[in-house]
């Protein structure tokens, strides 16, 4: 009865990971589309290799009591060299795995904006006129405005911090108070 308990407790504490890898299996195996055909290849291998990585290990602690009582230390030596050796090797492939198929198929970044520009605005093609714009610049600028004045932006923005607020203007001095006409 007490090896029964051992047992029990063995497969139990395996469990969570062998149930985790089955549900990663399902959920690859299912992806359809959302997986682009290399990772999901990846991802089913790696989860594969762990699991049954995670098979062999919850089978060798369950029988352990069994291999020392048969053949002793020797033999219980030699098994554990033989199932910490494929688990050496094994772990990092199934894991590489797993993180190949997280970035296998990605597509390149877009590129970072030009300096001084926000995310998201239009960086002119190299070649074009000084100004950017396919036509010119904006109507009311002048041609050489970017160059007169570095930091703003085609359409009136700028990169530096905006200028001291102008100072309200002295209120208007009272009238004299001199000799009245009534």
């Amino acid at each position: 009865m007490a090896m029964l308990g051992y047992r029990l407790t063995q497969v139990l504490g395996h469990l969570p990971i062998l149930l985790t890898l089955l549900t990663v299996l399902v959920l690859a195996a299912t992806a359809g589309r959302r997986l682009p055909g290399r990772s999901r290849s990846f991802l089913l291998a790696g989860a594969v290799v762990l699991l049954l990585l995670e098979l062999l290990t919850t089978a060798w602690v369950a029988a352990l009591p069994d291999l020392i009582r048969s053949g002793g230390i020797r033999q219980y030596q030699l098994w554990s060299l033989a199932v910490s050796a494929v688990g050496w090797i094994g772990y990092p492939i199934g894991l590489g795995l797993i993180v190949a198929a997280v970035f296998v198929g990605r597509r390149a970044a877009p590129p970072a904006p030009a300096p001084g520009q926000p995310w998201g605005t239009w960086t002119p093609p190299a070649g074009g006129p000084p100004t950017g714009h396919p036509g010119g610049p904006p109507p009311g600028y002048a041609a050489g405005q970017a160059a007169e004045h570095p930091g703003r932006g085609a359409w009136g923005g700028s990169d530096h911090p905006p200028a001291a607020p102008p100072q309200a203007d002295p209120p208007p001095a009272a009238p004299p108070q001199g000799d009245r006409a009534d």
